[in-house]
């Protein structure tokens, strides 16, 4: 007779997709960025040729596959030209078939400057906002493009510190607040701009269209690499857990969120803190705190006693 599958080793199994989940998640929102940056190129070839042929004598083969790959894809949905205008944006605000998605850090910036919103961008809300309160700060996690540079960064400190001591400095959780505040005081005076120099995701969209429509370098590279380095010499995660305003932000809207990683008190050891030590966001599941945890699965993987799990925060 075969071994029953205890419901620890069920607990582990599952969860030990959630970290190559948002990983994958997180590489498509990359991809999608680039290729909402090439389709100011193809609407330029759409309107200018309006023929693969004619695209292929213009600037090569390649540029004629990815031509045709993307109008066979807005074909199927409906007028190509239509269809493209109507998708796009970089992660500030964008579209994606149509869908509006609002980052909530730009709706405070956009208020604050001029006073209202358009209601395109009030309803590009619902999602962000929905997401933390049924999961609390999941984009850090699996939305956030800058979040794989810091996922690197986390394991070249690790390496680093065979041999090197660094340090790990701990800020008020308050400071994302300074620097949101700081934020959009900057926004009105000199323009919604800066916040390509804040927001670590922004910046790192800014870039890539910089890069891929117009081929020059952004000053937005500058503040990824010292985001990065701020990770790298100052604390696994210190972008995420202290500097960035929109974490903050969706932690705070998501702080009582309906998912949430729950503790069975029962097999949970006493002596025991690795979920306290795993955790990128300095978040201690055995004192059930769940604020600022974006379900990345750390946590779940390492718990020794398999106490704990993913589910409804009622549930026990």
């Amino acid at each position: 007779m075969g071994r029953s599958i205890s419901e620890g080793e069920v607990v582990m199994k599952a969860t030990n997709v959630l970290l190559p989940l948002s990983i994958v998640t997180r590489l498509g929102v990359v991809l999608l960025l680039c290729f909402f940056a090439m389709m100011t190129e193809y609407l330029n070839y759409k309107t200018a040729y309006n023929n693969p042929r004619l695209v292929e004598l213009a600037s090569g083969k390649s540029v004629r596959v990815f031509y045709e790959a993307t109008d066979a894809i807005f074909d199927f949905l409906g007028d190509p030209i239509e269809v493209a205008q109507s998708n796009g944006g970089m992660t500030w605000s964008i579209r994606v078939l149509g869908v509006p998605f609002t980052d909530p850090v730009a709706a405070i910036s956009v208020f604050a400057k001029g006073g209202s919103w358009t209601w395109g961008f009030v309803l590009g809300l619902a999602v962000p906002v929905s997401l933390a309160l049924i999961f609390g700060r999941v984009f850090c996690a699996y939305v956030c493009p800058a979040s794989l540079a810091f996922y690197t960064m986390f394991r070249i400190r690790h390496v680093l510190e065979k041999w090197f001591l660094l340090p790990d400095l701990k800020l008020n959780r308050g400071f994302a607040w300074g620097v949101l505040i700081g934020g959009t005081g900057a926004a009105i005076w000199a323009g919604h701009g800066v916040w390509s120099l804040i927001l670590p995701y922004f910046a790192v969209g800014q870039t890539l269209f910089h890069g891929i429509a117009m081929g020059t370098l952004s000053i937005s590279l500058g503040s990824i690499v010292f985001f990065a380095l701020l990770d790298l010499f100052f604390g696994p995660q210190f972008t995420c857990r202290y500097v960035c305003p929109t974490g903050r932000l969706l932690g705070f809207i998501g702080r009582r969120s309906l998912v949430s990683v729950r503790r069975d008190a029962n097999r949970c050891i006493d002596q025991c803190n690795t979920c306290a030590e795993v955790c990128p966001m300095n978040v201690s599941p055995k004192l059930d705190q769940t604020v600022d945890c974006s379900l990345c699965g750390a946590c779940l993987t390492m718990c020794p006693s398999n106490c704990l799990s993913v589910g409804n925060r009622g549930e026990k």
